[in-house]
Parts: C-alpha cells; structure tokens; sequence
C-alpha cells in the first residue's frame, strides 16, 4: 500500500536563531502583524512561567521539537532544531489569539476544506496539526492484525520508540472502541495498557488513544503519548481526535495514480520542505521514508548507516508494505548497494531487470523487484557514511527526474547522517559508561566531575549529588585498607593504582569494593583520573559462604567434619607440647534410622537441631570444648586440657559423659510430639604414643560402636582389644565374602517330627561353614556379623536357591522329605527384590509351592507391620507357606496374628529349657497351645534335648518338635540314610 501525494503547502513562517542566552536573531523577513522588537530582551521574559518551563524542557532535550508559545497575545506555534555553536534554529507561525473553543472552529474549518477537496492526500498535514495542536512526546498509528491478534506499529513521529509489535489485548480494545477514546494516567499502572510494556521503560506517564478506522478490517489506533503528567482531556479534544483519526485512517488506504512522469524533481522537493525545515532525527528520517514512498511510487524505502570495516549498512528507517520497518542490518556484497564501497560514484540507478543483474540478493527475487536508485554519502575523509535506497515494483522509464531529485537531497541527507552517526557514537559511549561497572571521572585534586548510575547506586545517591565530591570523602578507613597517601604516591609513580578499598555509603554502610584508577595527563601534568569501581560484596559473601559450606554443617550451623579433622590435629599437636591430656568424645543417637523412617526426615532434621542446640549450650559451660556435627546422627565434642595424667583424664572424661546422659534423659518436644531418645558414646583419650592423628576418630568410632552392641545409652573407652576385635570381625567380613564366591558353605537339614508317633513331617535347612583346611566357623560367630552388611541378602539368596533346588529333587526323586523350612533375616526379608526371586525360584522349581516354609521373627514382622503384611500376603498367593520362629520372645501380640497369614509357630527353645520343671514355662506353652488351635495354627518345639522335655509338651498337646532328642543338623547323605533307616 502507497500513502497518496501531498498537494503543496502554503507555509508563512518566519525564522529566527536563538542562541544560549535565550536571544532572538531574524533570519527573514518579519511578518506583518508580528508582536515582537529586536533588542537585548531573552525571550523568557516574554514568556509565562509555565511557557518558559516548557521552553527550557525542550532545549535540555537537545532535540529538535516543536511547542507552542504565548508571545504578547499572540499564539506562536514553534519548531526548533539545534545548529552549530549551541544555538538553535526556530520557526514560527503566528496564529490567532486563543479561543474557549479553538479546537472545536479548527474542526469545523477542516471539515470544510475536506468537503471541497478534489484529493485526500494530507497525510503528513494531518500528523503535523495534531503534534503542533496536542504536542504528544510521541505520535503512534497502530495497525490491528485480527488473525495474528498483534498490533503493528504503522509510523511514529517524536520520542524515538522500536516498532515492534504488541499483544492485541482484546478487553482493551473492545473497551477502545466501545467508548471512542481512551485517556490515561500513570499509563505503567493501568492494566487495560498491560501490552503495552514500553510504556514504563519510556517514562510515557499519559495517554491519549483513538480508534483509527479502516474500510475493511478491525482499523488500528492512534496513540499520543506524554512524558510528563496531564490534564483530563475534555470531550472537544477527544471528539479533534477521533476526527482527525478518521481522516488519517482514509488517507492511509487511498492510493493515487501517480507515475514518476506526474511530478518532477523539483515538485518533489517543494512537497518535501517542511519536512526539511521541521524535522530532524529519527523523525527526518521516519517522515522522509514515507513521504518519498508516497511521491515516487517506490514499493520501498531504506536510509542507513554504512559500516565500512564490516560491509554491512545498519537501517535507521525503512519503509515498504505501507508502514515503517523495524531497523536491521543486511551485507553488502552481491547487492546493488555495494557500489557505495565499490565506485566513486555517488549515485547508482538501475532501471529494469535488477534480480537478474543481482542474483546472489535473494530479497529482489522473492518481491519481485525491477529498478533500484541509491544515494551513497561519504564523510569528511571520503569513507562511506551512510545511503538512501529506493526499489521500484515497475522498470523505470525516465530515470533523470531521480538523479536530480537524490542530488538535491544529499547536501540535508549528509548533515542528517552526520548527526545519526554523531548520536550512534554518543549512545555508544554512554552504553559504555552506564555499565553495571561503576566509573567517576575525578578532577586533578581528587574532586568528582562526573558519575554513571552504577556508581550512584553502589553510594546510595543520585549522579548529580556526587558532582564535586571529595573523593577522599567516600572512603571508609576500615583497617587493613591501603593508606590514601601510598595510593596517590603510586599513581604518581606509574600512573595507576588498583586494589581493595571500603566504600562509605550514604546510609552509614561500608561496601567492598575493586578499586582501579588511571591518570590522564597531557603536557603539563595530570588532567583528571578515571576510576573504575566493582562491587564485590557479593564476591566476599560467596567467599565468606563457601568457607562456610566447607567448615560448616549447613543443618545445624556446627562446624562439620573436614574443620574437626583439622582441629583434632591442632588441638593433639598442642596437648603434646603443653603435656596435656583430653578426650575425644564421639556421640551416636540411638535408632535414629528408625525414628526417619517412623516420623518422616522432617522430624528428624528438627531432631538434630535441638540436639546441636543442647550440645551447643553444654559446650559453653566448659571451657575449650568444641563441638561438630561428623555424620547423620554422629557429633563429636574434643574436650582438651582434662589433666596431667592418664587416670586424672579418664575420671573426668568419665563425669563429663554421666553429664552428657543426663542431658539426654530430659526428653525432646517437636511439633507437639516428645521424643525420648539415648546416646551410645566412645570416648579416646590423647595423647597416645604411637597413634596417629586419623586414628583418633577412629578410636572413638569403635567404642561407639562397642557401646552401642553393650547396651544403647552408654558409654566405652577405647582400649587396644577392641581395635583387635574389630579387625576380626573385619577379616570375618571379607572371608566369608570370600566364602560365598568360592562355595564353602553347605546346608545342613535337622528333622521335624510329630510328637506322638515320631512321623517325620519336614526338615529345617541350616547354614554351615567349612573352610578348606580349617574347623567349621560356629554359626553364632558368623552369621551376626553377615547380618550386620548387606552379605546377608547375598547368602539368604543362595540358602533359597539350594533349598529350592533339593527339595524338587527329593520331590522327582521321592525320596527326601515332603517339607522344608528355611529361616529368613530381617535385611533379606525386606529387601526390594525378595519377592520376584522367590517368584522366579517357583518358576524354575514348581515343587516348592505348598511345601517350602519360610520362618522369620517377630521383629522382622513388627520393623514395618504393613509392609510385612503385604509381602506376606503376596508370598500365600505364590503357595509358600509361613511361619513364626522364636514366637514368644520378642514383641508378641496376639492382636498381630489375626491381621497376617501365618501358618506355622515355633516354640522357642527358652520355653523349652525347664518345662519339665518350670510351672510358669507350661503355663506359657498351654497358652500359645489355646491360641493356636483356636487360630488353627501350627506349632513346633524346638530345642527338646531329653524324654522329660518331650513327654511333658506332649502331655500339653504340642503336636511336633525339633531337636538333639530326635536328630541333629546333618548332611542330605546323612538325613537320606537316616529317613531311610526311621522308616
């Protein structure tokens, strides 16, 4: 889409130079009836005081504007651009004096001029008389995209704004069109503007927008927008604005017949004057990218800036498919802009066939574009400074009238392009000086001349405060900071000083910072100092916290192990050169796995801190205890100069640990529950001859561990044996690893038998081990210690696969016995994968279903009641049956053995033992007799070594037993011969 041509303007304006001290120089002729006489008078004095605010706004600005005066009863309307030398160029139209309706006879005569134009073509006018009647900071026409739901930036005019599109909110504009006009305050609060999210970046503060109505389509909007708060808009505003809205949006979609034969250069550039005498900036440009669309008939147009050590040319504006372009950057080889880097030539034209003379520029094929004109413009030392380009849909016939027409422009362009250029630079180099970095320029006696906002914040003030400021002044004398005196004798020296200072802010605070300063200096001396200022506070807390992370327990703030180590070292190394002695006390809380996994880690991180805090508040009634948290639930108190001597040391070791218990006895209240819980201690003293600084924890480790096998809520002292003890059982360990790759362990088999007529009803498998060459390891000796690690699981699961596999064996075979039980430890029952072995082993041994009996404890059922019960339940499904060994001795409740799917108890042999002489063991047995028969529940005896034993359960009606008195434990060629020989 084109924007129609422009007819010529009539301007009566007149011109006038201001300079820096307010006074006003003609440069044409006064008109007639102009209120205004040459003399000494600034034109501030002219001027009200709101007008004169304005005027000194504008001028701050450094921009080119446009406002409107009120000179001795006349309305000036004013546009100013700045020149060389700091003085300005104004232009003044002189209107009427103001009306109550002013707006409202404005209307009414452009309604009559619109009536009886033969063309709409006064789109430029019309942005013009709404800036120069409303003065907005910025003029916005928005296109709506329905199908994309976006809004289009069309053209801008004013403060510079990214034509990027934003979210069509459609509340907001449902609103919009609904009212005909929206006005707003504090725009960044209003949340019908929320889309809008430049809003506060910009500082718009007030909004005006109006519909602006298209034939077809949703239409789009016009948007004046105010830096500065407003007043309400009153209705007659409103109504000027959607009128003038209205023209603009008809003028928009008009496209006149106009062939480049229609108007000649020099009609051209008659149209384009006030352009040239009104804007600069980005608003020359934005205005000349449209205008020169709409008066050549070009489908687009582009002005940027060449960038020679690259090949690239930066657009500052480009204008193509009726509306402004985002700016971009596009390489120059193989276009046709390239003869600006190529030849001396400063005008290029190529009139037909341009995508085949240009094949590598893809862009010409893809728009289908015919002819092209360019204008290259070089600086001062005749490098590329910046183009004007101009593509046509439609071969060029004449191509004189563009030569001439880019000719006459170049003299304004270049002065534009200097200008750009100048602003690039400038933008640059305030980018580079407002970095997250702080800067100060510093005069030659340490006064500060100049800040960036980095620097401001990190002193808690605003730049223009800092002017002038003692440099000295901002320095916080914090000890061990470099005196002032060194650093200026080193910049002296080698003209720059670097290093760590403390910043005195505003607020009484001292900030850490990286101080580096550089002298500038010409012939004379030392001009000023550029110092270059970091913050590295939060570098120092990073520091201060990783040192904390590495010494510190992050859950209860006590130191942790790595710094107890070191201080153990420390602490050791001056015991022995003061012939002191101490004690390392390591201190384990009692079940605490159990109390997780029972009440959740929640509870039992808030358990570890108020342990810490009573440990804590225990250290500090001793002098020179430190304490530290080592692991989950493990703290160690070091405990230096307790005496001379060893037995002094160890008797107040001993009454420092009776005190530590007696802390422990008063219980602990977490989230309304109250928590008993002990501590096991092991306790080394030092220092030790022979003994290594590691091995101390090492010692207190192992009598921890001691205490804890002694009885929960005591305390050992290291002694030489334990260390022996615990490298036996170590050996153990690794021996009976060793064992189960090498096969040395075997199963025995001891017979159940039923009591009255000794049938032989089962077989119970019991775990041997015979290493090569040595006696056979006691069960009661390895066992425990296999319980104690994972092995176990690793053994239960090779006890189950041979119990499987002899049992389908005696089964195919028919010749061993028809049930076999196996005990089962606690770790293997509850581990993830028990149940799918014991699926697969009934997959390859079928046999076993109904007759392989798993036996566990109580204490295995009762670690986790429901778990268990599942388990169990899912192990009946699978044809196995079970039973409660040792039933009796540990947490027996008959209300447990209603909820599982047990088939079997066993009598434990401590029952056994005097039942033949003990009323109060019968009374036990006749009882678990009751409940077994009213549960129908099998039950077995084990341990009957002697007739008097087995008479007496029979006479109380246990049905079968086990033990010396039938059988012992034997080898399968020894059960098989003795089945053999029973029956």
């Amino acid at each position: 889409m084109s924007l129609p041509a422009l007819p010529q303007a009539q301007h009566g304006a007149c011109f006038f130079r201001l300079d820096s001290r307010y006074h006003l120089y003609p440069l044409t002729p006064l008109p007639a009836g102009l209120a205004w006489q040459q003399n000494n008078t600034p034109l501030p004095d002219y001027l009200s005081h709101e007008d004169s605010q304005r005027l000194a706004q504008t001028l701050s600005r450094g921009q080119a504007g446009r406002l409107n005066l009120a000179v001795a009863g006349q309305r000036w309307q004013c546009h100013l651009a700045p020149v060389e030398g700091g003085s300005w160029l104004l232009s003044v139209h002189v209107g009427q004096p103001e009306q109550s309706d002013k707006l409202g006879l404005l209307e009414w005569q452009l309604q009559r001029k619109w009536s009886t134009a033969t063309d709409a073509g006064q789109l430029p006018e019309l942005l013009d008389l709404l800036s120069s009647e409303l003065q907005p900071d910025r003029l916005i026409l928005w296109r709506h995209h329905e199908a994309e739901e976006l809004l289009r930036p069309l053209y801008s005019q004013g403060q510079s704004f990214v034509l990027q599109p934003v979210r069509a909110d459609r509340r907001y504009l449902r609103t919009l069109h609904q009212r005909g006009g929206l006005s707003f305050s504090n725009c960044p609060e209003q949340p019908l503007l929320g889309a809008f999210d430049y809003l506060a970046t910009d500082g718009i503060r007030h909004r005006l927008d109006v519909p602006l109505p298209f034939s077809e389509g949703p239409g789009g909007i016009l948007s004046l927008e105010y830096t500065q708060p407003h007043e309400a808009i009153p209705a007659a505003t409103m109504q000027f604005v959607a009128t003038l809205a209205a023209r603009i949006g008809t003028a928009l979609e008009q496209t006149p017949d106009l062939s480049s034969q229609s108007l000649c250069a020099n009609d051209i550039m008659a149209r384009l004057m006030p352009l040239l005498c009104q804007h600069t900036g980005q608003d020359f440009f934005n205005q000349l990218m449209l205008q020169l669309a709409t008066l050549t008939g070009a489908s687009m147009v582009l002005a940027g800036l060449q960038q020679l050590a690259t090949e690239q040319v930066y657009a500052i504006a480009c204008y193509h498919e009726g509306q402004l372009q985002q700016s971009f950057h596009y390489d120059l080889p193989g276009t046709p802009c390239s003869f600006s880097h190529q030849s001396n030539e400063s005008i290029c034209i190529h009139a037909h066939d341009l995508a085949r003379q240009f094949p590598e520029d893809k862009m010409l094929a893809e728009l289908d574009l015919q002819a092209y004109a360019g204008l290259s413009v070089n600086d001062q030392r005749n490098q590329p400074l910046g183009i004007l380009v101009l593509l046509f849909e439609q071969p060029l016939q004449n191509t004189g009238w563009l030569n001439t027409l880019l000719t006459l422009l170049k003299p304004r362009l270049t002065a534009e392009f200097y200008h750009r250029r100048d602003q690039e630079n400038l933008m640059l180099a305030a980018a580079a000086f407002e970095t997250r970095e702080g800067i100060f320029i510093a005069s030659a006696n340490m006064r500060i001349q100049q800040a960036n906002q980095a620097f401001s914040r990190m002193c808690g003030t605003d730049p223009d405060s800092l002017v002038g400021t003692p440099v000295l002044s901002l320095r916080d004398n914090a000890p061990g900071m470099t005196d002032a005196n060194i650093i200026m004798r080193t910049l002296g020296r080698q003209g720059w000083w670097q290093g760590e200072q403390q910043l005195a802010r505003t607020d009484g605070h001292a900030l850490p910072i990286n101080l580096r300063i550089s002298s500038m200096q010409d012939g004379l001396g030392i001009t000023h100092y550029v110092c270059h200022v970091e913050d590295i506070s939060e570098h120092k807390a990073n520091r201060d916290r990783i040192e904390k992370m590495a010494y510190f327990d992050e859950l209860t703030g006590l130191h942790n192990r790595r710094f107890m180590v070191d201080h153990i070292s420390h602490t050791v190394a001056l015991a022995e050169h003061e012939s002191n002695r101490g004690a390392l006390l390591l201190l384990d809380i009692d079940d605490f796995k159990n109390i997780n996994d029972s009440l959740g880690y929640m509870i039992g991180d808030q358990l570890l801190i108020k342990v810490a805090e009573r440990l804590r508040q225990f250290s500090r009634e001793y002098d020179d205890i430190s304490l530290a948290r080592m692991a989950s639930d493990e703290f160690v108190l070091l405990m230096p100069r307790l005496g001379h001597g060893f037995s002094a040391t160890k008797t107040r070791a001993e009454q420092l640990a009776n005190a530590l218990h007696e802390l422990f006895s008063m219980p602990f209240e977490l989230n309304g529950l109250r928590l008993h819980i002990s501590v096991s201690a092991g306790i080394s003293l030092f220092p030790a001859s022979g003994v290594s600084l590691e091995e101390y924890l090492r010692q207190a480790d192992t009598a921890t561990h001691m205490a804890k096998r002694i009885a929960q809520g005591s305390h050992v002292f290291f002694s030489p044996e334990m260390a022996e003890e615990v490298q036996e059982r170590l050996q153990l360990t690794n021996d009976l690893q060793q064992a189960l790759l090498n096969n040395e362990l075997l199963l025995h088999f001891q017979p159940q038998l039923l009591l009255d007529n000794q049938e032989v009803i089962g077989v119970e498998a019991l775990l041997r081990w015979h290493p090569p060459g040595q006696p056979a390891v006691p069960p009661g000796h390895f066992i425990p210690v296999a319980e104690e690690t994972s092995l176990i699981c690793d053994i239960g699961n090779w006890v189950l696969q041979q119990a499987c596999a002899r049992l389908q064996h005696w089964h195919q075979s028919n010749t061993g016995p028809a049930r076999l039980s196996v005990n089962i430890s606690a770790r293997h029952f509850h581990s993830h994968d028990f149940v799918a072995r014991l699926e697969g082993l009934l997959l390859q041994y079928p046999a076993c279903r109904q007759r392989l009996t798993l036996e566990v404890t109580e204490g295995v059922i009762l670690e986790s009641l429901t778990e268990s019960r599942t388990r169990m339940a899912r192990l009946k499904r699978l044809g196995l049956n079970l039973s409660i060994d040792d039933f009796g001795t540990g947490y027996s409740s008959f209300a447990y053995l209603k909820e599982l799917p047990v088939d079997e108890l066993k009598l434990d042999r401590s029952f056994i033992r005097q039942v033949d002489s003990n009323d109060r063991d019968r009374a036990i047995i006749a009882c678990i007799m009751e409940l077994a028969r009213q549960l129908q529940l099998t039950v077995v005896a084990e341990g009957v070594e002697t007739e008097a034993q087995r008479s007496q359960l029979l006479e109380l009606g246990c049905p079968a037993c086990q033990g010396f008195l039938m059988a012992r434990p034997m080898p399968e060629s020894q059960l098989l011969e003795w089945l053999g020989s029973s029956r």
